[in-house]
């Protein structure tokens, strides 16, 4: 068995954030430019960076035990691991949210570079507080780092208060899934000539986004108790949406493919999205 080193690891920091963003009580500002100053004997290490759009930023969560203070946690540090707050059921362990608390004290972000000016990259999208040590940055690559068909679970976002709101719900994913879902419900809803919410029920198959789309157009809900769903992640090409009314049923199956985004399968043709309309 593998043993996990004990010891501390001193890592010295490459620059610092400067931001309006001070405190725990402003709302973060994804559209507020910040700025991060690298240390001057690293400068030429920048050479290039401007050509890119986007980069990974990682930094010291300085100021976690303040945070938690702030949300009312009581533990100590140590036992910081689980999030036991009865709206979040489905969120047990630290490492399945986006805690600005984690044990490692180490927080990341993906941040728009808006210009470098010699050691100073300016920045929109980055969430880390004025005055915090930033310890590496890396380039952000689409082709490397961006997952059109990760998937999360249903209820992951369960605690928001913005949870009925599908923008603010799915702002930050690459939702190919939840329009794919969006797009297979009308076919079917089309093929037999209904409207949202006559569907008696819907068997669905695929990933939780690609279910969501295909319950908000069709109106089927597991709430509703008129809508089966299994998980099945990895093969799109085994996806589909079953509609009933009547004794009539149609199904709406995809095609084994990949998209550059959303806005592509909201465009594409049916004979493009879909293996088979039966």
């Amino acid at each position: 068995m593998a043993q996990v080193p004990q010891e501390s690891v001193s890592i010295r920091p490459i620059g610092v954030v400067v931001s309006a963003f001070k405190d725990f009580d402003q709302k973060t500002n994804y559209e507020a430019e910040s700025m991060i100053q690298i240390r001057e004997d690293l400068e030429a290490a920048l050479t290039g960076l401007e050509e890119y759009s986007h980069i990974h930023v990682l930094y010291h969560q300085h100021r976690r035990k303040e945070w938690q203070q702030a949300v009312g946690w009581t533990k100590t540090e140590d036992q910081i691991l689980t999030m036991d707050t009865p709206e979040e059921p489905f969120c047990k362990g630290i490492y399945t949210t986006r805690s600005p608390a984690r044990p490692s004290g180490i927080g990341s972000c993906i941040a728009e570079l808006v210009r470098r000016e010699g050691n100073k990259l300016y920045l929109k999208g980055l969430d880390a507080f004025n005055g915090t040590s930033v310890l590496d940055i890396k380039i952000y690559v689409p082709r490397y780092d961006c997952f059109p068909f990760a998937d999360l679970p249903l209820q992951w976002c369960s605690i928001l208060p913005v949870k009925s709101t599908s923008r603010m719900l799915h702002w930050d994913s690459m939702n190919v899934s939840l329009a794919l879902g969006m797009r297979a419900g009308l076919k079917a809803l089309q093929v037999l000539g209904i409207n949202r919410g006559e569907a008696a029920e819907a068997r669905v198959v695929g990933g939780n986004f690609f279910v969501q789309g295909v319950e908000g157009v069709t109106g089927c809900s597991v709430l509703h108790d008129n809508l089966s769903f299994t998980e099945q992640s990895d093969k799109i090409g085994v996806w589909y949406v079953r509609l009933t009314v009547g004794e009539r049923t149609v199904t709406v199956q995809l095609n084994e493919r990949l998209y550059t985004g959303a806005d592509e399968v909201l465009c594409l043709s049916d004979d493009v999205l879909f293996a088979s309309v039966s």
